[in-house]
């Protein structure tokens, strides 16, 4: 038999053997972060430990599983050397337990193939774009050496937690935390959208309509009332966030100054500050 060295998962996630189970989860969850592939692009140290750390929450989050691991104490040895199971059912023997990669020697001869499978839930973060939860569509993850395709409907919350059932790479459930990026236009509260609308000064000045390019690509024409003040919000409804019902569009007018005058502009323009001092 090969030599298992014992794991101390009470240690791997720097926990006292009495925590309670959301002392356990909070202590996981600030270490995933820490040593997360995605954190850590290249760092084979940082792999294993995020490794270590999630063999360590899936046998201790479970009040079962973590009563049977407590159980097994300091006698780890002897059942090793003994070839048998721990007391009152539950482990399994070495040689009844195949290669599964990514646990440890002692996950595999003390927990077994059934709860390898059960407990290999895998957590990803997905980057998406306000476009992207808005149209809907699929968006793909890459998985280990798999390519997931994650459906996403119009009108995706930023908040969901997508599980796909036994996508994860040992047949757990792939869990996914979507991870809304900055958008230069577009802001989401709640299912309100809000962006601003760029309006020559003329435009204001004297009325017109401007275009505005939606999340969809869509193009909507606005128009803009004489003498509309600068950081004037225009609300169009039914055009925020889909849903039943969808959300509101809030447009707030930026008046665009012109630049690179000509003479002949100059000369108008001293003409009406003259007309309106006070104004200009």
């Amino acid at each position: 038999m090969a030599s298992v060295g014992f794991k101390d998962y009470y240690a791997i996630l720097g926990v006292p053997r009495d925590a309670s189970q959301e002392e356990i989860k909070k202590a996981y969850r600030r270490l995933a972060r820490q040593y997360h592939p995605d954190a850590n692009p290249g760092n084979k140290a940082a792999e294993e430990k995020f490794k270590e750390i999630q063999e360590a929450y899936e046998v201790l989050s479970n009040p079962e599983t973590r009563a049977k691991y407590d159980r097994l104490g300091s006698n780890w040895r002897m059942y090793e050397q003994m070839g048998q199971e721990p007391p009152q059912g539950g482990f399994t023997g070495w040689a009844d337990i195949p290669h599964f990669e990514g646990f440890s020697d002692f996950f595999r001869m003390f927990f077994g193939e059934d709860f390898a499978r059960r407990s290999r839930d895998v957590e990803y973060r997905l980057p998406v774009t306000l476009e992207e939860l808005y149209k809907g569509g699929k968006k793909a993850v890459r998985v280990g050496n798999d390519l997931v395709e994650v459906p996403l409907r119009p009108g995706t919350s930023p908040n969901t937690r997508i599980r796909l059932r036994g996508r994860a790479p040992l047949g757990g459930d792939l869990l996914l935390r979507l991870e809304l990026q900055p958008h230069p236009t577009f802001t989401l509260k709640d299912k309100d959208l809000y962006a601003s609308i760029q309006v020559p000064l003329y435009t204001a000045l004297l009325g017109g309509s401007v275009e505005f390019v939606h999340l969809d690509g869509q193009r909507l024409r606005i128009n803009i009332p004489p003498e509309t003040p600068n950081g004037h919000t225009f609300r169009l409804r039914s055009k925020g966030w889909p849903g039943n019902p969808p959300g509101d569009l809030y447009l707030s007018v930026q008046v665009r100054l012109p630049t690179n005058l000509s003479p002949k502009e100059k000369q108008l323009l001293e003409e009406l500050r003259r007309l309106r001092p006070e104004s200009i």
